[in-house]
């Protein structure tokens, strides 16, 4: 609704007439003081939360302007000046407000402004930030260190490293550095180790072991959450897996035959739950020893995996054997005498069992085992 000149208020007036110059390429709305012409009405409306002021002559509507109201914070003062299609650095200008050598604005400077909002500005100091593979002397103001490099223009992400507490004062900082923290799913290819397992066979002498199928390994697509702290992998989670391919088990045949012959001195029953029967058991301490392939043993055959070395005065050489510990977690199972060594010869040990694998010899270490002899 059109009002009067007379009856519309100073400060509107002096409003109205720069917006009225707004017309010739203006872009900030000062409140400087002017006279209106009796000729010239205005109204003011509201379109969409934005104050929206109409030029009107005698002869109708000229045009309509939008603008912002901008609140300027200096200190204790504030400042309220109106504006459109312009930057923060030209509210600042015609507010009259220069800055200091160590102020800034919040929003910065060359912001747009797009709403009505509130422009700060800001006592800073200067500190040098480095981030992104390089340092610059940044001026961050007082406050907590997230806020203050938010309100000094410094990107910093939810998960970015500082070296000091983000919520620190400023005043207690004097250099920042920050490392950047991105993620990234990455799907990678996975072996599926295949088990191996043992079958009796009765066709087989009771010790010996044949291998019946070959072992391979499956394969498994793996998803992983890598982590990476200033683009070097850092850390992996793995979120989801897909088995590719199903391991194949290696069976061995494991020969139980003869295995109830009677007139032993005892019998016990092996991993596979066969009762077998034992000429004598010795008990003491089982060590393990390695050597390379192909290395000979004092009988003259070459090592294998359950070919073990032991005292000929007590077990004679060509001897099949069953060897597990004395509490039954440990089991190694059937072997044949075929080497000895010093441990064995002083008493030290009753039996060194042998494993190509140094990591099997370790975890077999030293232990009380029970060695019966069947045959």
């Amino acid at each position: 609704m059109a009002r009067h000149p007379h009856k519309t208020n100073r400060f509107f007036s002096a409003i109205a007439i720069a917006l009225a110059a707004l017309t010739a390429g203006g872009t900030v709305l000062a409140s400087a003081a002017a006279t209106t012409p009796d000729s010239i009405r205005y109204t003011e409306k509201t379109v969409n939360d934005t104050s929206v002021y109409e030029k009107l002559s005698e002869g109708g509507d000229y045009h309509v302007i939008a603008a912002h109201e901008v609140t300027v914070v200096n200190g204790d003062t504030s400042v309220k000046v109106l504006a459109r299609d312009c930057r923060v650095a030209d509210v600042l200008e015609t507010a009259g407000i220069t800055l200091g050598s160590r102020q800034i604005t919040y929003p910065p400077m060359g912001s747009p402004i797009t709403g009505d909002c509130e422009v700060r500005v800001l006592d800073a100091k200067l500190v040098p930030v480095t981030a992104d593979g390089m340092t610059k002397n940044v001026l961050l103001p007082d406050g907590m260190v997230a806020e203050s490099l938010l309100q000094g223009g410094v990107e910093l992400g939810k998960e970015d490293i500082l070296n000091v507490d983000r919520t620190a004062s400023m005043q207690d900082v004097d250099a920042i550095t920050i490392q950047r923290v991105t993620y990234a799913n990455e799907t990678v290819s996975e072996k599926i180790p295949y088990d191996s397992v043992k079958e009796n066979d009765d066709s087989i002498d009771l010790g010996d072991t044949k291998r019946k199928t070959e072992g391979v390994d499956g394969e498994k697509a793996v998803v992983k959450r890598v982590r990476y702290i200033d683009g070097k992998r850092d850390s992996a989670e793995t979120i989801a897996e897909k088995v590719v391919r199903k391991p194949v088990d290696e069976v061995n045949l494991v020969g139980t035959k003869g295995a109830g012959t009677a007139g032993g001195a005892g019998s016990f029953t092996d991993e596979n739950g066969v009762k077998v029967s034992y000429q004598y058991v010795l008990t003491g301490s089982g060590t393990a020893y390695t050597a390379p392939a192909g290395a000979t043993t004092a009988t003259g055959k070459a090592v294998y995996e359950g070919g073990v070395a032991v005292n000929p005065d007590l077990i004679p050489y060509g001897s099949k054997l069953y060897i597990e510990s004395t509490d039954g977690s440990v089991v190694y199972g059937y072997a044949t005498a075929i080497d000895t060594g010093g441990a064995l010869m002083d008493g030290s040990a009753i039996v060194d069992v042998f494993y190509f694998s140094l990591d099997q010899c370790y975890q077999w270490g030293r232990r009380e085992v029970n060695v019966y002899v069947i045959g």
